[in-house]
C-alpha cells in the first residue's frame, strides 16, 4: 500500500500544482488543499482515468463546490480525503459506500 501511496501522492501533487511539504492520508482536498469546483472535478476525472476507478456514482456536489460559491467561505457537504481516494484504488471505485468505509 505503501507503494500506491507514494504513486497517489505524487500524481495528487503533479495534477493540483501542490507544493505542500506535506500531504498524507488525512488530507483534505478542499480544506487542506484548496482544489475545489472545476479543479476538484477535474483532478477526480483524472485519478478514476490514472487509477482504472469507476467514478460513475461519486457526486461532485457533495465534496467539491462549484465556482461561484468559492468565495462564501463554506465548506462542501463531506469532506474528501486522500484515505478515500486510496480506499477506492483498493475498490475499484468511489462513490459513497467506498468513502464511508474509511471515514
Amino acid at each position: 500500500m505503501e507503494n500506491t501511496f507514494t504513486t497517489l501522492v505524487h500524481f495528487i501533487r503533479q495534477q493540483s500544482g501542490c507544493a505542500r511539504e506535506e500531504i498524507n492520508e488525512d488530507t483534505r482536498f478542499e480544506t487542506d488543499l484548496g482544489i475545489s469546483g472545476e479543479d476538484g472535478e477535474e483532478l477526480i476525472i483524472a485519478f478514476a482515468k490514472t487509477f482504472n476507478v469507476d467514478i460513475r456514482n461519486f457526486i461532485f456536489s457533495k465534496y467539491f463546490y462549484p465556482e461561484p460559491e468559492l468565495y462564501s467561505r463554506a465548506t462542501p457537504e463531506k469532506e474528501l480525503a486522500v484515505k478515500h481516494l486510496l480506499q477506492a484504488i483498493s475498490q475499484g471505485r468511489l462513490d459513497d459506500e467506498v468513502i464511508n468505509l474509511v471515514s
